[in-house]
């Protein structure tokens, strides 16, 4: 994995190796791994298709859509206002 985040350009964020970004064409990729799980968000659809893409092709692995859960949290997204809530599942 690491090797192919490195050639797609991607750089760890902070002092977490499991979160990364990476801007191409001008539109800036966020991506968080836990074990075998990939989140990654960017605002220009293409970029993110074409990035999940590679990714999906170098890897054996399977696109869910829209984010529902992750690591134990609820993912709520309003389109309209353009907001994205966690809350913790129980």
């Amino acid at each position: 994995m690491s090797a192919f985040l490195a050639k797609e350009g991607c750089a760890t964020v902070g002092f977490d190796k499991s979160m990364c970004t990476v801007t191409i064409d001008g539109a800036r990729i966020l991506l968080g791994a836990h074990i075998d799980d990939f989140v990654i968000a960017c605002a220009n659809r293409q970029v993110l298709d074409g990035f999940r893409a590679r990714l999906l092709d170098a890897f054996e692995g399977t696109f869910e859509e829209a984010l529902q859960h992750y690591l134990g949290c609820e993912v709520t997204r309003d389109m309209d206002k353009g907001t994205t809530y966690l809350s913790q599942t129980h």
